[in-house]
C-alpha cells in the first residue's frame, strides 16, 4: 500500500462546493484509466482518463501542460499525481461531468488501485442538482489550482506563468453589423492581446473559445439531395501552430461563409459548434471539427507572423508499405514519373478520368499516387519537380499506393527545409538510382519479395516476441498454410455507393437502408470480413482478412462467393476448400484488442501473395553463398 494518501472528498468538493473548497497544495489523485497514442499520428486523440480521489471517481480531460507530461514521464494506470491547475466542466446534452487538467505533477508510480469500486461521480450530481456548482461552460466552475476559486471573466492564473494558449478565455465580441445574433462576420475590432485557445485543445469540453487560424485548405460549394431535401455545405481547413481542424457551413451559411473566409487568410473564429469529426469526409487528425452557424464570430486578423502557412507531417515513400488502407499521409517526393490521362468506369457505370504519377524520395522506395478528375487532366509538372501531397489516402490494391481525394491538396516546390534537402539529394545522387515500386504488379510476388523473406518470422517467434502490444500495434511476415476458413459469416452487406463500405440494413419494402448516405438500394455490395486459421511449423494463429485481402486469396469477390453459397452448395465448397492445407506469404498486422476488461492480440492479414519460388531459390543461394563464405 502507497504511503501518499489521497484527497478523499475532493472531486465532490470540487463540483458542489468550489467556495469552500480550500487544499492549498493540490488535490491529489490517482489515474485509473488511460488510453495511449502515437503522438506523431494522432496529436490530439486519447487525452481523456479516468482519476480517483479514493471516494468517487470522474471522467478527466488533459489539455495543455498536462498533455505534455502525461505523454513524456508516461502517466500509468495506478500512478498518484498532484493536481495543480484545473477547472470542472459539463457536457450538457448528456449530463456528463469533466475535470478539465491543465498541469500534473507525478508523485509516485503504483499497481493497486484505491476506490476502483466507486462509481463515476456523474450518477451523485444528477441525482442531486441542488448542491451543484453552475457549469453552464467551462469558466462557470472553480478553477482548481492552491485552492484558490475562479473569478470571472479573468482566465486561471496561477505561481507559473501561463502558456500563450490560455485554459479558460473569456473573448465574446459583439457584433457590431447584426445586434449580436446572426450573421457574425465582423470588421476587425480590438486585436491586442486576447485569451487564445490552441487548435489541438477544442473539444466539446470548452465552450468559450476563440481561435487564430490561418486557412490552409478552402473547398468548393457542393450540392447534396436524397430523400430528406437538397442543400449545400463547403469545407475549410483551419491551421495554428498546434494543428489543424475541418469547419462546415450548410446552406445559407455556406453561402455567407464562402465569400468571408479566403484561403491563406488568418481570422479569429470563436462560437462555432464542436462536434465529432467524420473521418471518412476529412485527412486530418483532429478527433473533433467545427460546424460554422449563425451564430459563429468571424473576424480578419492582420497579426499573422506566429501563424504558420502550411503544416505537413511528412511520412517517407518506404514508410507508405507498412500503413493500412484509408489512412490519411503526408507525403513528400520527386516526381520520377507524369503517365498520360486514362478513363475507368466505376461498377455503378460512372466514368472518371485517372492520371497516375510516381514518387520517389531518398529511402529508394517509388509510389504510385491516382489523382482524379479535372486535377488527373490538367495536372502539368514535368519530372523531377519536388511535390507534397497532403491528406492523400493510401490504398491496397495490387500493392501500396496513394489516391488523391476531395479533401487532398497538391503543393509543387514547397518552401519548406525537407524539400530543399530532397531537391538537393535528387540532384547529387538520386537521379540515376534504381528504386524500388510499392506497386505490385498482377501475378507477381509482391514488392520488394526479398526484403520480405529476409525479415519473415515463424508464428512462435512473432507470439514470443509480444509483437501487437505496442501503441500502434506491429508488422511482422509469415509463410503459413490455411486449416480451416469460417464460412458462416464471411461477408457483410455493404452500401452500394462507390467508397462508401458501410454496412446496411434489408428495410421492409426489401431494399438496403444505408444511413451514412441516407440512401436505399435494390441490393447491397458484399464485402469480405473473413476469418481464418493459419499455421506452420511451430505454431497456429487466427486472422481476419478484409475484402482486398480476402479477393487475392480466394480468387473471386464476396458477392460471387455468396451467390455460390446460397445456390450451389458444391461449388461453394470447393471454391472455400481449394485453398486449404496451402502455403501463402503473408503481411500480418497484430494489435491489442479490450473488451470486457480483458486485452487480446487481434491478427489481420495487410497483404496476402502466393509464394514465389524463384525468390525462395534466390533468398536460398544467397544465404548459403554468404554461408560459406564466412
Amino acid at each position: 500500500m502507497s504511503g501518499i494518501k489521497l484527497s478523499e472528498g475532493d472531486i465532490r468538493a470540487i463540483f458542489t462546493k468550489p467556495e469552500k473548497y480550500q487544499n492549498p497544495t493540490g488535490g491529489i489523485f490517482q489515474c485509473h484509466r488511460t488510453r495511449k497514442n502515437d503522438p506523431s499520428t494522432q496529436p490530439n486523440r486519447k487525452n481523456l482518463i479516468v482519476i480517483s480521489d479514493g471516494e468517487d471517481r470522474v471522467k478527466a480531460l488533459l489539455r495543455n501542460e498536462a498533455v505534455r507530461k502525461a505523454r513524456e514521464l508516461e502517466l500509468n494506470v495506478g500512478d498518484i499525481f498532484r493536481l495543480t491547475r484545473g477547472e470542472p466542466a459539463i457536457v450538457q446534452e448528456k449530463k456528463k461531468y469533466v475535470l478539465l487538467i491543465d498541469d500534473i505533477e507525478i508523485l509516485e508510480r503504483s499497481t493497486e488501485l484505491r476506490g476502483a469500486g466507486a462509481d463515476l461521480i456523474d450518477g451523485y450530481l444528477n441525482s442531486h442538482p441542488q448542491e451543484l456548482v453552475s457549469l453552464e461552460d467551462s469558466n462557470s466552475g472553480a478553477a482548481v489550482a492552491q485552492g484558490v476559486p475562479q473569478q470571472p471573466p479573468k482566465p486561471v492564473q496561477q505561481q507559473e506563468q501561463q502558456p500563450s494558449y490560455q485554459s479558460a478565455p473569456q473573448y465574446s465580441p459583439q457584433n457590431q453589423y447584426n445586434g449580436g445574433r446572426g450573421g457574425n462576420v465582423q470588421p476587425p475590432s480590438s486585436q491586442k492581446s486576447r485569451p487564445i485557445f490552441a487548435i489541438e485543445q477544442l473539444s466539446p469540453y470548452q465552450n468559450m473559445w476563440t481561435v487564430k487560424a490561418r486557412v490552409s485548405f478552402k473547398g468548393d460549394i457542393k450540392t447534396w439531395s436524397n430523400q430528406k431535401g437538397e442543400g449545400k455545405l463547403f469545407n475549410v481547413n483551419l491551421l495554428d501552430t498546434s494543428g489543424e481542424i475541418r469547419a462546415t457551413a450548410f446552406n445559407d451559411n455556406a453561402v455567407k461563409y464562402y465569400e468571408v473566409l479566403q484561403e491563406g487568410r488568418v481570422y479569429y473564429i470563436s462560437k462555432a459548434r464542436i462536434q465529432p469529426s467524420k473521418p471518412q469526409f476529412s485527412n486530418l487528425s483532429h478527433p473533433y471539427e467545427l460546424q460554422l452557424d449563425r451564430d459563429t464570430v468571424i473576424e480578419d486578423c492582420f497579426d499573422e507572423v506566429d501563424v504558420p502557412k502550411m503544416n505537413f507531417t511528412f511520412v517517407k515513400v518506404s514508410a507508405v508499405e507498412t500503413l493500412e488502407p484509408n489512412t490519411t499521409v503526408d507525403v513528400l517526393g520527386i516526381i520520377q514519373t507524369v503517365s498520360p490521362p486514362f478513363e475507368i468506369i466505376s461498377k455503378a457505370g460512372k466514368k472518371f478520368d485517372r492520371r497516375d504519377i510516381a514518387l520517389v524520395d531518398d529511402t529508394n522506395y517509388s509510389v504510385n499516387v491516382g489523382l482524379w478528375g479535372e486535377q488527373a487532366l490538367n495536372f502539368n509538372l514535368p519530372e523531377g519537380s519536388v511535390l507534397a501531397v497532403k491528406g492523400a489516402r493510401v490504398t491496397d490494391f495490387n500493392g501500396k499506393g496513394m489516391s488523391i481525394g476531395f479533401n487532398s491538396t497538391l503543393h509543387p516546390n514547397p518552401e519548406v527545409p525537407e524539400a530543399y534537402a530532397l531537391k538537393g539529394w535528387y540532384d547529387s545522387a538520386g537521379r540515376g538510382q534504381q528504386f524500388h515500386s510499392l506497386k505490385q504488379e498482377p501475378g507477381t510476388g509482391g514488392p520488394n519479395k526479398e526484403k520480405f523473406i529476409a525479415n519473415r518470422l515463424t508464428i512462435a517467434k512473432a507470439q514470443a516476441q509480444n509483437l501487437g502490444m505496442s501503441e500502434k500495434g506491429d508488422y511482422f511476415n509469415i509463410r503459413a498454410a490455411v486449416n480451416f476458413l469460417k464460412v458462416d459469416n464471411f461477408a457483410y452487406s455493404a452500401c452500394a455507393n462507390e467508397g462508401c463500405n458501410k454496412k446496411v440494413i434489408q428495410d421492409s419494402d426489401g431494399t438496403w437502408r444505408c444511413e451514412k448516405c441516407d440512401a436505399n438500394h435494390e441490393k447491397p455490395q458484399w464485402r469480405y470480413m473473413l476469418t481464418i486459421s493459419v499455421l506452420d511449423e511451430t505454431g497456429q494463429l487466427w486472422m481476419t482478412l478484409f475484402n482486398e485481402q480476402a479477393e487475392l486469396l480466394l480468387g473471386m469477390d464476396a458477392g460471387s462467393l455468396m451467390d455460390l453459397k446460397e445456390n450451389d452448395a458444391d461449388e461453394f465448397s470447393k471454391a472455400t476448400q481449394k485453398i486449404q492445407m496451402y502455403q501463402y506469404d503473408f503481411r500480418v498486422r497484430a494489435r491489442e484488442d479490450h473488451y470486457n476488461d480483458q486485452t487480446r492480440i487481434r491478427y489481420s492479414a495487410a497483404n496476402v501473395h502466393n509464394l514465389d519460388y524463384k525468390a525462395e531459390a534466390d533468398f536460398l543461394a544467397e544465404e548459403l553463398t554468404r554461408t560459406f563464405l564466412s
